[in-house]
């Protein structure tokens, strides 16, 4: 019988532990080309030719859905390993809805890692300096993405909702920029505007100067709302809530436009005649002494200072130039020259 001896059964030994730790080498480097090229996302030609893609998980969705709401969106991904990578991150457990991003960058595991913490993408929402609530309420139907559970409420049942203490609804929501989450009520927006002009208005107050001419932080709100539409310039803001101040120190009429304008309504968009100056509504301030009931827009907190701290002045009149420039006059006469220059004869 044929026998090895001892060297070379030794060398056939290791021989086949090379063998062994060859294939196995090969195994690994297998494998990790696999999870590589498994973690790449592929983009179709539409999706490359933008700079992100955008998905929409809805409330409820299970995460084996979500390959195919990506495919949806021409993000193509491995399925088992997309799967395989959600449950690693923990994703599949606590999946949250909302619109997510992809960028061209992104891989599968970039993409699992948003979802697990719900990096999802934010919405914004700009409410305009001065814009009346009517404007707000229809910029925020328009808008996509959220949930319009304020739609059909009555102004009554608004106030209510976000908690208001207030009869009408105008200026009581603070000018800003306001960032969700998808899917989020409408009334949680509001809620948040509404309680943000709250807080500046309160702190306002609290810290009011001497001289201002309003009793209390709502007429706050009203007379600076006028304001807000009056100024061209925000330097101007503390001046001209000296003039009108000084307007309701010596119990003059406001006399100011927007205010007017405001009382014919929202569907009013036409120039200010000399019918409108006439006309009796709560919102002539050429026709009464005071402030008018409400607000006539929402007010920045630029404003609301101005009117608690108004600038010292002898100035009764002003208009603004079509530049944007202030020209202030202390007496009818020196308004009415004002008048004739720079907005009759439009001089410069």
């Amino acid at each position: 019988m044929f026998k090895f001896n001892t060297d070379t059964i030794e060398r056939l030994k290791a021989v086949d532990k090379r063998y062994w730790a060859m294939g196995l080498a090969a195994g690994v480097v297998a494998v990790g080309l696999f999870f590589v090229c498994a973690n790449q996302i592929t983009l179709t030609d539409e999706a490359l030719s933008k700079k992100e893609i955008t998905f929409n998980v809805p409330p409820g969705t299970p995460a084996a859905r979500i390959p195919a709401i990506l495919e949806k969106e021409g993000v193509e991904v491995n399925d088992f390993y997309f799967k395989l990578s959600l449950r690693l991150t923990g994703a599949h457990k606590n999946l949250q809805a909302g619109f997510y991003r992809v960028y061209p960058d992104d891989t599968v595991g970039s993409i699992t890692e948003r979802l697990s913490k719900g990096e999802a993408y934010l919405f914004s929402w700009r409410i305009p300096d001065g814009s009346t609530y009517w404007e707000v309420r229809k910029s925020l139907n328009a808008l996509d993405g959220i949930k319009h559970d304020s739609r059909d409420m009555t102004a009554e049942a608004l106030l209510f909702a976000i908690g208001a203490k207030e009869t009408h609804l105008e200026g009581l929501f603070a000018p800003d920029t306001y960032n969700f989450h998808a899917n989020v009520s409408d009334l949680l927006i509001l809620k948040k505007a509404y309680e943000q002009q709250q807080a500046i208005l309160t702190e306002e107050w609290t810290n009011r100067g001497a001289d201002c001419q309003v009793d209390t932080p709502y007429e706050a709100l009203i007379l600076a709302s006028i304001v807000e539409r009056e100024v061209a310039r925000s330097e101007d803001r503390a001046i001209v809530a000296g003039i009108f101040s000084n307007r309701l120190r010596i119990k003059m009429p406001l006399q100011t436009d927007p205010s007017v304008i405001y009382g014919e309504g929202e569907s009013f968009g036409g120039d200010i005649k000399r019918k409108h100056l006439r006309k009796k509504t709560p919102y002539n301030t050429y026709r009464f002494v005071g402030l008018p009931p409400t607000p006539i827009g929402n007010p920045t907190r630029e404003s609301i200072h101005a009117v608690l701290h108004p600038a010292k002045t002898d100035y009764l009149y002003f208009i603004n130039k079509a530049n944007g420039d202030l020209v202030p006059s202390k007496t009818l006469a020196e308004h009415n020259r004002a008048v004739r220059r720079y907005i009759l004869n439009k001089g410069q």
